[in-house]
């Protein structure tokens, strides 16, 4: 597990310098408003199409 976290702790030390921003604003950016917009786009994308799915299944 530490092999995995230092893997992904690395790639965002590179990728904040890509990006010309620090590990912190990375961090921030990443989990504290990417990560919780996707999931509620997800989370709203899966109830809609399981109302679909299930709309479909009762005409059947």
């Amino acid at each position: 597990m530490d092999l995995v976290f230092d893997i992904c702790v690395n790639i965002m030390i590179w990728m904040s310098h890509l990006l010309g921003i620090t590990y912190k604003q990375l961090n921030v950016i990443l989990f504290v408003i990417l990560h919780p917009i996707i999931t509620l786009v997800l989370y709203f994308l899966y109830r809609k199409y399981k109302r679909l799915y299930q709309s479909t299944q009762t005409k059947n």
